[in-house]
Parts: structure tokens; sequence; C-alpha cells
């Protein structure tokens, strides 16, 4: 039996800009009140300390000879520690030893002759103390006291420094970034251990406020491109900087193109060797990754472990890996080109062999080729979503399984599911993520331009992707440096395969070690 609907079940979005209004005042930037009572008014408004359950606001009172100064600290539960703010904070202050008050004090007083936390940052900014305590502070407000104080008491949960996750090498360092910034920053100043090396802070977000490192080695780095990438970072335009990922999204002047502009890694290694050659790394608070700018196509194909090897083993892995970069983007495009258009480019056997294959199949070969693309996609996106062995083993089987039963079928011929496997091992050889998405986004344009227009296609689509790719700049360096345009060793063996024996300034870099007379 139908019962109709009861209106006061009905609900409809509304916005009331009342509420709003009320609280937009107590969100700007107010100074800090030499009143106790303010402070913890603006306080209570700015927190929602009506309904959080996680800020504390702890009253003490500090009694110095006769007088009896009232104080405030705010922490937030689960990211200070405690005990660092009863021993060091607290404690000095309600059983101080002083006998009597100077005629004028302010919080420096304080800070400087009974706190003895080792950092303490003063400030008069509301604003700016409610987010050190969002970050892990602990803020102090005393009567009469025109600013407050910050103080550095982070202790919340994180992981340690574990191995990379997605840039595992046989060889060198097993230490890879974890969340933390300032674990992070010290594993590359470790591994550098120079005191030319630059830490730059950067607050991300009007809202967040999210704390970031840009890195990079004074007398090394090119003041042009470090003015340029302070410029971009300065445009960044947004309420909320969660990822070093939404940086790189607008840090990237051309973000149509398919190839990236910028490094992502993990490993703090990889950082320090860039940061050696002239580059600068940004590294931001709760992100695993670091980016490195400007990049190249011969940093784009690098492997973390190609610097650990011997120089023969390098260029014989290098070459591998440019192997593998021809093969994943040609080969479907290469086999329709040939069967549609340039049969007699086939040698006579082999030509019969695939008539034969393909004389049961209903499709025409684009048909097959984009049916085995689009499905192998779908295995692999499908096996990176489910966690641990289940992904791999559906990777396997669903590959196994669905190539077979294709050819069993007769839905497509087994030359076709011998050229797709071809094309997806050789893509996995690419080390980095985004590279690898490049190619494979370019592989589908290939493949339409060798069944429609055959090589000229192929040709063409090649041509017109070089033009854009050679007129391609990160950060004012081209990205097909060194080749085009020409470095001073650009043809050498070693530049040619990015292999080095030991980090050093690079010329395309236009570094200050260079240009030093």
């Amino acid at each position: 039996m139908y019962s109709p609907r009861d209106p006061k079940d009905s609900f409809e979005l509304t916005f009331s800009g009342k509420d709003y209004e009320s609280k937009k005042d107590a969100c700007e930037d107010k100074k800090v009140s030499c009143n106790i009572d303010i402070n913890e008014k603006m306080l209570r408004q700015m927190f929602h300390l009506e309904k959080n359950g996680d800020i504390i606001v702890r009253k003490f009172n500090c009694v110095i000879g006769q007088k009896r100064v009232r104080g405030i600290i705010v922490f937030a539960d689960g990211l200070a520690n405690k005990t660092l703010i009863n021993d060091f904070i607290l404690e000095p202050l309600m059983q101080n030893s002083l006998d009597s008050l100077p005629e004028y004090v302010d919080m420096n007083f304080f800070t400087q002759n009974l706190i003895p936390q080792v950092q303490a940052t003063e400030e008069t900014s509301m604003k700016s103390l409610v987010q050190s305590v969002n970050i892990g502070n602990a803020s102090l407000f005393l009567d009469g006291c025109k600013s407050g104080a910050s103080f550095d008491v982070k202790t919340w949960e994180h992981r340690g420094v574990d191995s990379p996750v997605n840039e595992e090498v046989v060889q060198g360092p097993r230490e890879g970034f974890n969340e933390i910034l300032r674990c992070n920053t010290a594993l590359i100043r470790k591994n550098l251990n120079t005191a030319d090396l630059v830490m730059e802070t950067f607050f991300f977000g009007k809202i967040s406020q999210t704390p970031a490192s840009l890195a990079y080695i004074d007398g090394t780095v090119n003041p042009s491109l470090l003015e340029e990438v302070r410029k971009r970072i300065e445009k960044i335009d947004s309420d909320y900087i969660l990822s070093v990922f939404d940086i790189e999204k607008h840090l990237e002047k051309n973000k149509l193109s398919p190839m990236p502009h910028i490094i992502t890694t993990e490993r703090p290694d990889k950082v320090a060797r860039s940061l050696a050659e002239g580059r600068v790394a940004l590294c931001l608070n709760g992100s695993s990754q670091a980016i490195i700018l400007p990049a190249n196509i011969t940093d784009l194909l690098s492997s973390p472990e190609d610097a650990y090897l011997r120089v023969p083993y390098g260029i014989f892995i290098k070459f591998i890996r440019i192997i593998a970069v021809i093969l994943s983007l040609l080969t479907p495009a290469v086999y329709l080109a040939l069967t549609e258009f340039h049969t007699g480019a086939i040698l006579t056997d082999m030509l019969i062999a695939l008539a034969g294959a393909d004389s049961n199949v209903p499709f025409a070969p684009l048909t097959e080729v984009l049916i085995m693309e689009l499905a192998f996609e779908l295995i692999k996106e499908a096996g990176v979503r489910i966690p641990g062995a289940i992904g791999s083993s559906l990777g396997i089987v669903g590959g196994l399984i669905l190539g077979q039963s294709a050819v069993s079928a007769g839905i497509v011929s087994p030359i076709v599911i011998i050229i797709v496997s071809i094309c997806g091992i050789a893509s996995f050889a690419i080390p980095s993520y985004s590279t690898s998405f490049a190619f494979r986004i370019s592989r589908f344009a290939y493949i339409f331009a060798g069944a429609f227009l055959g090589i000229v296609g192929i040709l063409c689509l090649f041509s017109v992707q070089l033009c854009a790719f050679l007129g391609s700049k990160s950060f004012g360096v081209p990205l097909c440096v060194p080749f085009s345009p020409k470095t001073r060793n650009a043809f050498s063996i070693f530049t040619i395969f990015h292999t080095q024996i030991t980090p050093k300034p690079q010329d395309y870099l236009k570094p200050v070690t260079n240009e030093q007379p």
C-alpha cells in the first residue's frame, strides 16, 4: 500500500549568511590583546571550542612575588606532546624562582628567563598562533603581554623511515621519504652534508597554510631559475594545498602536455644528486613525495638505480629502456600499418601466417588491437586498485585467461595477443609513472594514425609530436636538452645515456659553479 511522504521528512539544501557573517570577523587576522579575557574569547570563536573536542585550553596562574599573571596555553590533543608542555612550559611558569617582576614585561621576558623550551617564536598575529596549533605547536598567552608565543612540541604519530615503495633498487640506499616535513629535510641534509644547502620555508594554501621547504645549494643553483620557481610559487592561489601533486599542477605551464615537466620522487638520495647538479626540490608536509625541477628527457627515463651501477651496466640498462620506449609506443601502430597498407614489406611466409590467423576473426585488425589494449589497461588499473597479492594475481590470471579465451572464441588473433603483450611488458620498463602514462596515451594516437594512414601517418604524427616536444621547456630548460639545443658534451656516450660517475653541476642548467671565472 502506497503511503505519501511526510513533508516533515523533506530536506532542501539552503544557506543562510547570518551565522557566516557573524563568524567571519572572528576568522580575520587580529592582533593579540593585552587582556587575557579578550584573547580567550577570540580563541573560542576561531577554534569553535563549544563544538571542538580535540583543542585543549589550559588556564593557569603564574605567581611572581606579590603579582599574579594569568595565562592560557592552547594545543591540539594528539598533535602536541603533553609531557613537553607540562615539564618545560607550565611547570617553569607555575613554579618559577623569580622574586619580583620588572616594571615592564613582555612575552620575550618569560621565554628568555622562565621557559626552557628550545624552540619559541613570538607572534603578535592571532591567526599565526592559531595556525601553529593546527600543525602541532602550543600557543601561550599571558595577561598584560601584547604578543603570544608558539612552542614546537609536535609529537603526532607517523610512520618511520621505510624503504621506498615505488622506487625500489637492488643497489643503493633504502631510505624513503615519509609524511613529516622536517624528517624529509633532515634526510636530504644528511645526504649532502654541506653548509650551502638552503631550506626556504613556504606556506601553501590560504586556509590550510601547509608548510613546505624549497631546497637548493647556494652557490650552485642558477639565481634566475630560483627566482622563476619563487615567482610561480607565489602565484599559487588556492585555499587548500594538501599534496606535492597539487603544487605540481599549479607549477606546470602547459597542463595539457602528456609529457611531465617535473620529476617526482620518494628517494632522498635522488633529491640530493639533483641538488648537486644545480636543480631545486620542494618537500611538503604531509606528502611522502618530493618534486624536482627542472626536468629533461634523460631524467624522465632514468631510474634511481642507474647512479649505483658501473658505467657499462648503466649504459646497457639505458639502452634496454630506450628499446622498451620504442616498443611501447610504436609496436601496435606499426603492426596495423604493415597489415593494412604495406603488406609488401612483410615476408611472404609471415604474411601467409598472418592471413591464416586472421581468417576466423570477425573484426578488423584495428578493432582487435583496441579491444586488447583496452582490456590490458583495465587489468592494469584493477591490479593497482586491488591491494596486496590479490592485485598481482589478478593481473597474471586475468591476462592469461582473457588472452586464451579471446583467441579460443575467435575474437582476436594470436598475433594481436603477442603484440599487445610485448607493448604492455615494455611499458613496465619505463621507470617514471608519469612518463609511462604519457607513452600509454600517445600509443592510442599512433594506433589510429597507423590504422588510417599507414607508415606515413605514423611519421607525420611523430614529426608533430617531436616539434612540440622540442619546443617544450621546463622552467626555462628545454625538455630535450642536452640534445636540442646541443650542449658541450651532447654526443658523448655518457651524456646520451645520462650515466655519471659522480654527481656534478650540469652545464645546461647554467649553474653558478660553471659561470665563475
